[in-house]
């Protein structure tokens, strides 16, 4: 599989979910090897930040990447959709210290990447196979990556709460799967969380426009549930956002029990301690 940009600038606006404030991320086309690089357009100088592992800064309910001079947060939605698309050389440019939350599902960032049209560029896309097992644990997730001929993702998600209660899925990830399957499945929080996190200073764009809330007894949402396990669809979203960082395709089998983003990012760590960074 050749390596590939976009044809065109493409942009997506909004409200950061945390920061409450719109920002908009602008798409542009990039050379072979530049890799996903974002860059922060509203700092003096726009410094650039890797989409890599190491440049993971913080996990708290989104993954956020930086470094000396700046950071993004709530990147993981954009990331699953540059990646599913196939796209390997994009530079985003940010105007604020996040992206926007849209709806709460990478829907609208495959839309725009899609209108962006996709070119393949004159060198391979580096692929990385997992030849043997890796597994790293963080509070009580586990999560592992195990050789396999194909990217698949199995995840469980087990909560108390009797609306989210179990859910599996299994599937492989590809194009036609992330947009048709996964995309529009949208972030929730508990309604019980809510207060704690506004309290942290978070969620401060958060609305029912951008998120599933969820009580003991119901869905609060402006529209009933996309799919019947919306949930662990978003879930898989969030991993395959976290799990781009590696930087590079993967072959594997990636096997999730209740991870969220520290734990997925702990794995992108662990996989480039064994197989180098890109």
């Amino acid at each position: 599989m050749r390596q590939a940009t976009i044809e065109k600038p493409a942009s997506v606006s909004g409200l950061g979910v945390h920061t409450g404030n719109i920002t908009t991320v602008t798409f542009k086309p990039a050379a072979v090897n530049t890799g996903v690089r974002f860059r922060r357009v509203d700092i003096p100088d726009a410094p650039e930040i890797p989409a890599r592992a190491a440049n993971a800064v913080d996990t708290q309910r989104s993954t956020t990447i930086g470094n000396a001079t700046s950071y993004i947060r709530t990147v993981e939605h954009l990331l699953a959709s540059v990646q599913c698309l196939g796209l390997s050389n994009v530079l985003i440019e940010v105007n604020g210290p996040e992206t926007p939350l849209a709806d709460g599902s990478s829907r609208p960032y495959i839309e725009a990447l899609v209108s962006a049209g996709r070119v393949e560029q004159e060198a391979e896309a580096p692929e990385l196979k997992i030849d043997a097992p890796i597994a790293v644990e963080f509070e009580n997730t586990t999560i592992c990556a195990i050789p396999a001929d194909e990217y698949r993702i199995s995840y469980l998600m087990s909560y108390t709460n009797p609306i989210l209660g179990t859910q599996f899925k299994s599937m492989t990830i590809d194009r036609d799967s992330f947009v048709n399957e996964l995309g529009p499945a949208r972030t929730f929080c508990l309604y019980r969380e809510v207060e704690q996190l506004m309290e942290a200073g978070l969620i401060k764009g958060g609305s029912l426009d951008n998120a599933i809330v969820v009580t003991d007894q119901a869905v609060l949402c402006k529209e009933g549930l996309r799919f019947p396990d919306e949930f662990v669809r978003h879930k898989i979203i969030d991993l395959i956002g976290d799990l781009s960082l590696v930087g590079r395709r993967l072959k594997a089998h990636i096997v999730s029990l209740k991870s969220g983003h520290p734990t997925n990012v702990k794995l992108a760590r662990a996989i480039c301690d064994a197989y180098g960074a890109a």
